[in-house]
């Protein structure tokens, strides 16, 4: 790893520009320690400059350790740190052995998601929560958030929306079934809908919600465009 001697340079990376774009305002805030030199829609934006850290955002995501390998095996990245709503043992467990060397909780202060970058890029292992599972920063930006949804509820409906039963939701938010149930229930509370088909069609007509899904499967997509 090249230990950076200045400020650190990052890559804001997802499967959602919406929240690529969110995460890069958010750390463009501090530009005494970061430089966000690129943003990475995975499958749709290739990687053309070196980085010292790539910061995953585990929005929407089905499974997160493909694109954690992806990303821990790329050339161009120094170090991989995920950036997650709540730092459970299961979902650290899979990102340590998946490669990445942060985990950093959306809860916390920019201030604090900054310099637990900082710690990244020079080679520490970094653990950055909160005592217990708190909302996202407000600052970040996440589909349906103007509609008066939480992170969690987006998360919840985005693979509601997909097909994925409540059980299968569930084990990609590292949740169990009931908390699940209970989060689309919420959803529907909010937006006054009824039933799935309802919010399925919500997620489809918002452009919020566009994500590239590329022939032959996401991942293979994307590995393509990162090497």
């Amino acid at each position: 790893m090249v230990v950076p001697t200045r400020t650190v340079s990052v890559a804001a990376v997802n499967d959602y520009e919406l929240i690529v774009v969110g995460l890069s305002r958010l750390l463009s805030q501090f530009p005494d320690q970061l430089e966000v030199r690129e943003r990475i829609v995975l499958g749709r934006t290739p990687l053309r400059n070196p980085v010292d850290v790539a910061l995953y955002d585990t929005y929407g995501r089905v499974g997160i350790d493909d694109a954690l390998r992806e990303l821990v095996e790329h050339e161009l990245i120094g170090a991989v740190a995920m950036f997650t709503l709540d730092l459970n043992e299961r979902i650290v467990a899979d990102a340590r052995r998946a490669g990445a060397a942060g985990y950093i909780s959306k809860a916390l202060p920019a201030r604090a998601i900054a310099d637990a970058i900082v710690a990244v890029a020079h080679g520490e292992t970094v653990m950055a929560g909160t005592p217990s599972p708190s909302p996202a920063l407000d600052a970040l930006d996440w589909p349906g958030k103007t509609d008066g949804l939480s992170e969690r509820e987006s998360q919840v409906l985005v693979l509601a929306a997909q097909g994925l039963t409540n059980r299968e939701i569930a084990a990609a938010l590292y949740l169990s079934p009931e908390t699940i149930k209970g989060y689309l229930s919420q959803v529907f509370s909010k937006l006054g809908f009824r039933n799935r088909v309802q919010a399925s069609s919500y997620v489809h007509r918002s452009s919020e919600f566009t994500r590239l899904e590329p022939d032959g499967g996401q991942m293979t997509a994307a590995r393509a465009h990162m090497r």
